[in-house]
């Protein structure tokens, strides 16, 4: 999977998984607002759906094409393992399309990451019973955001907290999109460790 990095002196790392139609710049302005000085490690998703970038094939009936995704999710860990990563701390951060493929690599591989940022995600029923060595789980959506129903994304967080000790769910008026006040909330969640 293709990906690009940028590389600091810091022992900390983002990983960016972008939304549907998103490449590998689109979370950039997030990182800079939460640590301008972490590495960056950002993947680009290789499933096409017209111009847009996409992890995983679409959705059909509203459920995922397991197969397939399955098959995106062992590609990208091939792909992870393969690079020589030493970092203290590890976030990965996706954004809707990037936010449930998320999902899929920590049901697969809970030892990946130390904090995990879902960004206007989906419950898609994943079953992830171990906690690995993440600390503490973020999800946040709009209430006015017409692709994540209310309800669905209070089950993911119910779901996720079954397994993570740490899950805070925070809901802006935004739509969505990451607006201005998710991005301070989001930064006002992760200065609190």
């Amino acid at each position: 999977m293709k990906h690009f990095i940028s590389k600091t002196s810091s022992d900390e790392a983002f990983v960016l998984f972008h939304g549907t139609g998103g490449n590998e710049f689109s979370l950039l302005f997030l990182t800079g607002e939460l640590n301008p000085h972490a590495n960056i490690i950002s993947f680009i998703g290789s499933v096409a759906t017209g111009t847009h970038r996409r992890y995983f094939a679409p959705l059909i009936d509203g459920k995922i094409q397991i197969e397939d995704f399955n098959a995106r999710v062992d590609e990208f860990l091939n792909d992870w393992h393969s690079l020589d990563l030493n970092y203290n701390k590890i976030t990965f951060i996706g954004y809707s399309n990037g936010a449930n493929f998320i999902q899929g690599i920590i049901e697969k591989d809970p030892d990946i990451a130390n904090e995990i940022i879902l960004l206007h995600p989906q419950n898609s029923g994943f079953n992830i019973k171990n906690p690995g060595r993440i600390n503490r789980i973020l999800i946040t959506t709009g209430a006015n955001d017409p692709l994540v129903v209310p309800g669905n994304i209070l089950s993911l967080k119910n779901n996720l907290s079954q397994t993570f000790h740490n899950v805070k769910l925070i809901i802006t008026d935004g739509q969505h999109g990451v607006d201005d006040e998710e991005v301070l909330a989001i930064k006002n969640w992760y200065d609190n460790k």
